[in-house]
């Protein structure tokens, strides 16, 4: 038989498994809270930046000599464990769970106080030795706890999508580099404007993906302001004089990073605004990106039916009806990120607004829809630098005949043969219903390589601005 113990809160007692590592708080939760089907433990690095603020506060409360040295010291050996990824599976709570964030609070603090009673000797769930309360949260509340990992949490998954960014915009920059010598048609509301080359389009998109990491870093910066010690409201109440300062030195020097205390408390309690101006900068990033991303569907449309000027890499067949059909997968993908992302970013919003009072206690789906957005911008961005942009193509001859056959080419021959002579000409392509560069060359006032200089120093004239 499966050996039991029985815990006690204010709604009576339950029994659970004396192997089982977290308590009645967490059980009570996994009942309540049966939602989105992921936990907190799907989440590595928030387990990691809890498991970091309770270290630092118990080398804290041990310093200040409001915690037992052994005691101390054995809630340390265990969140170093959590930290270096054991015990994956002690934290079921659901990351919608609807208490404020509370549940989440106490899952890792039993958890801590059942492995810290394990290093001592005692049996699991006896919390007058160990108390997951008085002793683990010592100094702390759900409520400047559960804000404070999910910053750290974020500012350390941002680094990666960070570094996705970085590499998408190292793939355009080469296509840059790549396309310069490709002549096209540039387009404004959908119609021919003004020639262009293909490396300036590419040139444009990596640059805004420079811009896009660069606001980014600079919103996470803020996610290292830290509301710890404020406890419940701000006030700090609960927690020893000293218990500030030292909480920031441990955990800065653990996580290595300037992690910091706001300028005022209550203001770091009350308001939401740090994640809701990250997640808007993700989703910008997302927009950007799946601009991109429909640019190239529209530019890949078939030559024979569309524009035609760049060809994706072939990555799958794209009908179960239509032989040799080849869709813009990749990039397709890439817009359904950024409608999930635009998405996420709403509920992040709706979050910071509806915060009452002293605290926003719509912690936990922030964190949720924020590590959902990092995920899949990380993932997507990655995706789509190495399986479109590394094999784009540009089609040459397509673009340069869409480009040779526009009406939009008129205006950079004014110079070379004077405006009466070029609205003379675009009068007769008119009336043939032939392309004004077609026409001017069979007429013979323009040569096909003289063309071609024209479109050539035409498009660089911006570089020498």
């Amino acid at each position: 038989m499966t050996p039991t113990r029985t815990e006690i809160d204010s709604l009576g007692p339950r029994s659970l498994p004396q192997s089982c590592v977290f308590g009645v708080s967490t059980l009570r939760a996994t009942e309540n809270f049966r939602i989105s089907g992921r936990t907190i433990g799907d989440e590595p690095e928030f387990i990691r930046a809890l498991a970091h603020i309770k270290r630092a506060a118990a080398c804290a409360n041990r310093d200040l000599g409001v915690l037992d040295a052994d005691i101390a010291h054995a809630l340390i050996s265990a969140a170093d464990a959590i930290i270096s990824g054991e015990h994956a599976d002690a934290f079921p709570v659901n990351m919608l769970e609807g208490s404020g964030g509370t549940s989440i609070n106490m899952n890792i603090n039993e958890v801590l106080a059942n492995l810290a009673l394990d290093k001592l000797g005692h049996d699991r769930g006896q919390y007058d030795v160990v108390s997951p309360n008085d002793h683990v949260n010592r100094g702390q509340s759900t409520n400047d706890v559960v804000p404070a990992a999910v910053k750290i949490a974020v500012h350390a998954k941002a680094q990666d999508l960070l570094a996705s960014l970085s590499h998408l915009q190292s793939a355009l920059a080469e296509k840059a580099v790549e396309f310069d010598d490709v002549l096209r048609i540039g387009r404004t509301c959908m119609q021919a404007a003004q020639p262009m080359r293909l490396g300036q389009a590419f040139g444009g998109y990596a640059a805004s993906l420079g811009r896009l990491t660069e606001k980014l870093t600079l919103a996470c910066d803020d996610l290292l302001t830290l509301p710890l010690g404020g406890t419940a409201i701000g006030t700090g109440l609960g927690a020893a004089p000293g218990f500030r300062e030292q909480v920031f030195n441990h955990l800065g020097q653990a996580i290595e990073k300037p992690v910091r205390p706001p300028d005022d408390a209550f203001d770091a309690m009350q308001n939401a605004d740090t994640f809701a101006r990250v997640s808007s900068e993700i989703r910008i990033s997302a927009e950007v990106i799946g601009k991109i991303a429909s640019d190239l569907i529209m530019l890949s449309a078939g030559a024979n039916s569309g524009v035609g000027e760049v060809l994706l890499p072939t990555v799958q067949p794209g009908s179960s009806i239509m032989p040799g059909k080849i869709n813009p997968v990749m990039p397709m993908m890439v817009q359904q990120v950024a409608f999930a992302v635009v998405g996420n970013d709403a509920a992040v919003s709706l979050a910071a607004l509806n915060g009452q009072l002293e605290i926003n206690h719509f912690e936990p789906i922030i964190a949720s829809r924020m590590f959902d957005s990092i995920d899949l911008l990380t993932r997507s961005a990655r995706l789509f630098a190495d399986g479109c942009i590394a094999g784009l193509k540009a089609n040459r001859a397509q673009s340069l005949k869409n480009l040779m056959d526009s009406s939009a080419m008129a205006t950079i021959f004014v110079d070379r043969l004077g405006y009466a002579s070029v609205a003379e000409i675009v009068k007769l392509a008119l009336v043939e219903e032939r392309p004004f560069v077609r026409l001017a060359i069979e007429r013979g006032w323009l040569s096909e390589d003289e063309v071609i200089k024209i479109l050539n120093d035409s498009t660089r004239r911006m570089e020498a601005v």
